[in-house]
């Protein structure tokens, strides 16, 4: 029976000691789905919402590459984690590069870093939930003009309230707001000082970052470092995801960061 108060990550690999290895790391944290082989995992993608899979290489059936491949095009915000081992690096490397796959870990894992890995990967994941979220809500407040006032102050609320930085920017790419998170992180005690500057002059992107972020947008996998300003004239690098919307002409432009 699924727990209601936690998120659900599957695990998938032909060896029972290594699902139950794997269930008894997260079952206290997350509620824990297995699969022995491809097929299996895959309806159980069909039928559940999972956040993070975590999927051995070697396996009958499918391979974790190939089946990590097919989660990528079913649900294409779940995160996905490949396990291999050493000889297994160049399939792992080439289903990142393909954007199937978030991160691969070597087996035998090292259990902090994977727990760490997960916990990362859950709150991309949650953060690609709200922005998209964000962006079905805004479609629906075009057709419920008469709602805007209450669904734009619960959305301010919950943008402030949120524990990654958020900065939204207008269409000319000027900054309009920053949650309490982001201007902590940037070190700035309100948003006065940086409101209506240019989001290159605080997160310093140049065009090779840009297009750095775009393909890695393109391909799925959002996270990397970005270099901000800091109010104290300092600069440091904090882990982001830009996000686009597309206009009515059908180009992406940018609306906003996501960092932490």
């Amino acid at each position: 029976m699924a727990d209601k108060g936690k998120q659900a990550i599957l695990c998938v690999d032909d060896e029972q000691d290594i699902l139950d290895s794997l269930y008894d790391t997260f079952m206290d944290t997350y509620d824990v789905k297995t699969a022995t082989n491809g097929v299996e995992a895959l309806n159980i993608i069909q039928e559940t919402e999972i956040a993070v899979v975590i999927s051995d290489q070697r396996m009958p059936i499918m391979t974790g590459a190939v089946l990590l491949q097919e989660v990528n095009k079913i649900k294409p915000r779940c995160k996905k984690v490949l396990l291999t081992g050493y000889s297994d690096i160049d399939a792992a490397v080439d289903a990142i590069n393909k954007g199937a796959v978030n991160k691969y870990i070597h087996k035998p894992w090292d259990e902090p870093e994977l727990v760490e890995t997960v916990e990362h990967l859950i709150k991309m994941y949650n953060a690609d939930e709200f922005m998209n979220k964000m962006i079905e809500d805004s479609k629906k407040i075009k057709t419920k003009i008469d709602k805007w006032k209450y669904q734009s102050d619960l959305l301010e609320q919950f943008i402030d309230s949120y524990q990654m930085g958020i900065c939204v920017v207008d269409a000319s790419e000027n900054i309009v707001a920053v949650n309490k998170t982001g201007l902590k992180l940037l070190k700035h005690d309100n948003i006065d000082a940086i409101k209506d500057k240019k989001v290159d002059t605080v997160f310093l992107l140049n065009s090779d970052k840009r297009q750095a972020f775009r393909e890695l947008y393109e391909k799925g996998t959002f996270y990397q470092l970005l270099e901000v300003k800091q109010a104290d004239g300092n600069t440091a690098g904090l882990q982001a995801s830009l996000t686009y919307l597309t206009d009515e002409k059908g180009v992406k432009q940018l609306k906003g960061i996501l960092f932490n």
